[in-house]
This record gives C-alpha cells, sequence and structure tokens, in this order.
C-alpha cells in the first residue's frame, strides 16, 4: 500500500531523546502528537490510578495504547505535515517484545497505518529512567531491532538518526523532510 500522508514517525527505545527532538521540531513549528502511552499513564496518575496497576496488564494496556494511537491518527489530516512520538507498528514491536499474541484487530491496524519516513533514534549513551521509563538496558537493546523490524514488516525502512547532540539530530531529520515532495 503506497504511502498517501505526511506524517512522520520519531521512535527508538526508552531515552533515546525522541521527546527532546520532538519539542524542537515543535518549537519550528511542526505539529508533533507525544507519545501515546506516556498520555495514557500521565492520565491514569492524574485518576490516582499508579503505573504499577496500569500495567499490572501489559497486554491490555499495549491495546489501549494501540487505540489511542488509531483515534489520534483519524483526526489528522493526510497533508498534514505531522510527527508523531512513536508510531502504530511500535506497538507491534512491544507487544513482541513481551510476548503476546497479535489480535486481528491490532495486525489490522499496521496494516492500515502508513508514515512518510521513520527515523529510529541511535540511543545515547546515558539511559535515565523516570516515573514512566522503567525498563533496563536489556530491553533497550531488544526493543531497537523489534522497532525496525516491525516497520520493515510492513514496507517502511526506518531511517537510522545518529547519536549526536540534539542540533545535529534535528538538522538531520529536516535534511531528510528537504528531500521529500509534497503529497
Amino acid at each position: 500500500m503506497p504511502n498517501q500522508n505526511n506524517w512522520y514517525v520519531v521512535t527508538g527505545g526508552p531515552s533515546t531523546g525522541k521527546s527532546a527532538l520532538l519539542t524542537e521540531l515543535e518549537k519550528l513549528g511542526h505539529p508533533v502528537f507525544p507519545e501515546a502511552a506516556r498520555t495514557l499513564i500521565d492520565r491514569s496518575l492524574a485518576e490516582g490510578i499508579s503505573v504499577q496497576e496500569l500495567r499490572a496488564d501489559e497486554k491490555a494496556f499495549q491495546e489501549k495504547v494501540a487505540e489511542m494511537k488509531r483515534d489520534t491518527e483519524a483526526k489528522i489530516p493526510a497533508e498534514q505535515l505531522t510527527f508523531f512520538d512513536r508510531g502504530m507498528h511500535d506497538t507491534l514491536a512491544y507487544m513482541r517484545h513481551y510476548g503476546y499474541t497479535i489480535e486481528d484487530w491490532v495486525h489490522q491496524l499496521m496494516e492500515t497505518s502508513r508514515y512518510r519516513k521513520i527515523f529510529l533514534l541511535e540511543p545515547l549513551p546515558k539511559y535515565q529512567q523516570d516515573y514512566a521509563r522503567t525498563e533496563d538496558q536489556s530491553f533497550i537493546d531488544n526493543i531497537q531491532q523489534l522497532l525496525r523490524d516491525s516497520y520493515r514488516e510492513f514496507g517502511m525502512e526506518p531511517i537510522t538518526v545518529p547519536a549526536a547532540s540534539l542540533d545535529e539530530r534535528v538538522t538531520f531529520v529536516l535534511n531528510h523532510l528537504k528531500q521529500e515532495q509534497p503529497v
């Protein structure tokens, strides 16, 4: 299925600099949609639900994240240049990491979600855990490959963004956008 939108994904394992890069792109006037998983976690915390409670059923959590991504993408015009903090296929990578069966409706979301380019950020030298980011280094190593594989499986080749300064990463991404033809 050919890509017919102007959407870009910034992805990578935890603490690869996605949020910092997306914040800079947003400052430059580009629409950015935050990571669905973190949004779900923040909403739950505001309702008095702990991260541990929310993620006690990790499969259900990942499926809720996929639903949020689906609902967000349904509202965005295809021609609008948009950056996503993680794309639909990140859900597939996470579910595979945990060894979950991929339900038919989730697989269908993978079939229908397409992006113009996928920017896969290389890990930064120092991993920083926080209230929502609790994974260890072995998880990061595994998820990087699963992310790459999940997008490739559906015909999208991720572009590796080197571990570099924030300014260098912004320039790298913007240079790739300049190579694009408008929809």
